[in-house]
């Protein structure tokens, strides 16, 4: 935790990090100061429009100590060699200065998130200003009437690039109860996307990937045709296992992940902020086609080898060793891929058909999201500190985040970073993620682990009960102070 004394006597040095780009960095590091750089204009026009005063009292953040990055979005106690680490601590040390606070964290497990929220209301004491618990606690703490609403919040913009657009659009009942932004990259970090070898394109004479999805033109056909291209028994022993190649390596989220990016999801909300089962007549043969293309493709010759639920490291080895063509993963894995020794790119997932507009990623529920409890207090100053938070997350920590993420020894690849530029700003997410109980989550993601082409009728059976489910869950939020 920070303590008081500690922000003051730092105050000068963290807006001298702030306001200006840092000189003396070594190679590896310059393309973050010019990131800043560039963005430095936007971000410190919107901060010069903020004039927050927390009064010198505490404000906590809840976080959870058992999440991946989870604690690093929000908490560091002192500088860090790790660029990623010292981005957050530099960055709460000028939000400490800025917004005169004394900036603290508390960090329990996941599943302790909504009691402590509890207690807190119940009790008065008003400790947490603001907690990032993940998707489905934030869910579930929303129709238990804990949270405040992000459109209430008077300075805080949820337009702004910095505010997640994917949950801006989860008005619920007209109301956002949780948000995403650059202040929580574990959100980034569990956002799928698709990764290629350099040197397996080069051998099956692919290029222009990066161009092919600017002109719109990655989706499943093309991809499923580069992966049914790549396929050898490397150890010749007979039989296709982790010591062999593949046109695609992946993890056993690939339902849920290609459902998302053929931009279906199974809950919306339309512009009034009222929730509907998403899946028209015409999805419904949508998806029944999406699941014939996925079972062939992953299951039919042998170009495609999905790794078991905790066998996560065993295909990223496999990737680092250039026995795949293409990798699903989620960005976080791009770290672990620092010392692959040959070049490797980023693709967004692919589009079901040249027809759709966009590029669309799933965001998996481990993400952690932000919320406001009830229990807080001086919402107008609050809206401010939460907003410049945003930006300075922005401003400080998202460059950085980027090049830790696409860095490996001092090589960065640009187009890379446009692909990721795509994939964060269309990532998409679906109510019933954040409420088991509606029973659609898992239906897709079931018929692609069991090979039943049978899913229109399983989600029909389903339907009735989620629409039940949903109309609760709403009628919980629309009451909700």
């Amino acid at each position: 935790m920070k303590n008081k004394l500690l922000c003051m006597l730092l105050a000068a040095l963290m807006l001298v990090s702030l306001f200006a780009a840092c000189a003396d960095k070594g190679e590896g590091e310059q393309s973050t100061a010019s990131a800043e750089t560039e963005e430095g204009n936007v971000y410190d026009q919107a901060l010069s429009q903020i004039s927050a005063d927390w009064g010198e009292e505490d404000f906590c953040v809840l976080g959870r100590n058992d999440a991946a990055n989870s604690v690093t979005e929000i908490h560091r106690e002192e500088t860090s060699t790790d660029p990623l680490e010292d981005a957050v601590y530099r960055r709460n040390m000028a939000l400490s200065e800025m917004c005169n606070l004394n900036y603290l964290t508390s960090l329990v497990g996941t599943e302790e998130v909504t009691n402590k929220i509890s207690n807190d209301i119940r009790s008065g004491s008003n400790e947490y200003a603001i907690a990032m618990p993940n998707m489905v606690h934030a869910g579930n703490m929303a129709t238990q009437n804990m949270l405040v609403d992000f459109k209430d919040m008077a300075h805080i913009d949820l337009d702004a690039d910095w505010w997640d657009q994917g949950t801006a659009a989860m008005n619920v009942a007209g109301k956002n109860f949780w948000m995403n932004s650059d202040i929580n990259f574990l959100a980034h970090d569990v956002t799928f996307l698709t990764l290629f070898s350099k040197v397996m394109a080069e051998k099956q004479g692919i290029e222009s990937l990066y161009e092919t999805v600017e002109n719109h033109e990655w989706t499943l056909d093309v991809f499923a045709a580069y992966i049914k291209k790549v396929s050898a028994d490397l150890d010749g022993n007979g039989k296709y296992d982790e010591a062999d190649s593949y046109g695609l390596i992946g993890t056993s989220t690939m339902g849920y992940n290609m459902f998302y990016a053929s931009n279906l999801k199974f809950v919306g909300c339309d512009a009034e902020g009222e929730p509907y089962l998403a899946l028209t007549d015409s999805d419904l043969l949508k998806a029944t086609d999406l699941l014939e293309k996925l079972l062939d493709m992953l299951y039919t010759g042998n170009s495609t080898y999905i790794v078991a639920a905790g066998k996560e490291k065993n295909a990223m080895n496999m990737f680092s060793n250039n026995q795949g063509l293409f990798y699903v993963e989620c960005a976080s894995y791009i770290v672990n891929l620092r010392n692959m020794s040959d070049d490797f790119g980023v693709l967004p997932l692919p589009k079901y058909n040249e027809a759709q507009e966009n590029y669309s990623t799933y965001v998996h529920g481990i993400s952690s999201t932000m919320v406001i409890p009830q229990g807080s207090k001086n919402f107008e100053e609050m809206s401010k500190v939460i907003e410049t938070m945003a930006i300075l997350s922005g401003k400080m920590v998202k460059p950085t985040y980027y090049d830790l993420v696409l860095k490996r020894k001092t090589v960065r690849d640009e187009d890379s970073a446009g692909m990721l530029d795509i994939i964060f700003s269309n990532r998409t997410y679906d109510l019933a993620s954040y409420y088991d109980k509606i029973g659609l989550m898992h239906v897709f993601q079931n018929a692609v682990d069991s090979k039943n082409p049978s899913f229109a009728s399983n989600y029909t059976k389903a339907a009735s009960k989620a629409e039940r489910e949903l109309r609760k869950i709403v009628g919980k939020l629309e009451d909700t102070n």
